[in-house]
């Protein structure tokens, strides 16, 4: 089997600490400024509680060690630490985490974004809109769901992160963990889907003519581990305009290749 999936080889306490870490890798930016100033109080309790969660985990699944390097991490973003200290320690530790555990998150086919749409509107939409824009006042949370219809919301996401939260939940949110009630396959449906509420059918079909010149466009296995913001640094060199970036980003949403299945043994 060329791909190992998250539960196959991992206990479910390890991906939910990777899944906690790799929220502060994403996020903690957003909480704590370059001078240790604090951007935003709520994301920075968040951040402190994803971290503990992680080596809370830890310890059920084993690996006190790892939690012990986790528990540093928890005092440096008490202390406010600024990004350049508290991402590249998340970064390590979710790769040790990785490693150690041979975990990977990744889908087992081309997600299906019918299925997905479907599963959204029927799970997803009461709280998070059916669109992709909450409607906050309707709403009695203890934090605002994400717009997924906002670009810059969805920026740092990835359909892996997002297939994480909905496995797993999110822990200091309304966000519950469906493993168990969804089927695996249709929550990566939803994680592919969702990364298209923000985008217009008309850029869409923009962006596909811009696709059709290209010699190849990237896969579904490379697209499920890649955010928007990661996508468009990789358009900064191209000689396209910034709208025609942003449309060909749209129309990689939502068509990608097959990848090249890779010999036998072989683990992305």
């Amino acid at each position: 089997m060329w791909l190992a999936l998250v539960l196959a080889a991992a206990p479910v306490e390890v991906a939910r600490a990777y899944s906690m870490l790799s929220y502060i890798q994403d996020d903690y930016a957003s909480a704590v400024g370059v001078s240790g100033e604090v951007l935003s109080q709520q994301e920075l309790e968040e951040q402190q509680l994803f971290a503990k969660e992680s080596a809370d985990e830890l310890r059920l699944a084993g690996a006190a060690d790892l939690a012990a390097q986790v528990d540093h991490l928890t005092a440096r973003i008490s202390q406010r630490a600024p990004p350049r200290v508290v991402v590249p320690l998340a970064y390590e530790l979710a790769a040790q985490v990785a490693q150690r555990f041979q975990l990977a998150m990744l889908p087992r086919r081309a997600p299906d974004l019918e299925r997905g749409r479907a599963l959204y509107l029927q799970a997803c939409a009461a709280c998070h809109g059916t669109k992709g824009t909450p409607q906050v006042a309707n709403l009695e949370l203890p934090t605002r769901p994400t717009a997924f219809s906002s670009k810059q919301e969805v920026a740092r996401l990835s359909p892996q992160r997002i297939f994480a939260a909905v496995s797993f939940g999110v822990p200091g949110t309304a966000m519950p963990s469906f493993t168990g009630a969804v089927d695996e396959n249709a929550i990566w449906d939803v994680a592919y889907l969702t990364l298209l509420l923000a985008r217009a059918p008309a850029e869409i079909r923009r962006g596909e003519e811009i696709l059709r010149t290209l010699p190849r466009r990237p896969d579904w296995l490379q697209l499920a581990v890649r955010t928007d913001e990661q996508l468009r640094a990789t358009f900064a060199q191209s000689p396209f305009a910034s709208e025609d970036r942003e449309a060909l980003l749209s129309a990689i949403r939502s068509a990608w290749s097959e990848p090249v299945r890779p010999q036998a043994g072989y683990v992305p």
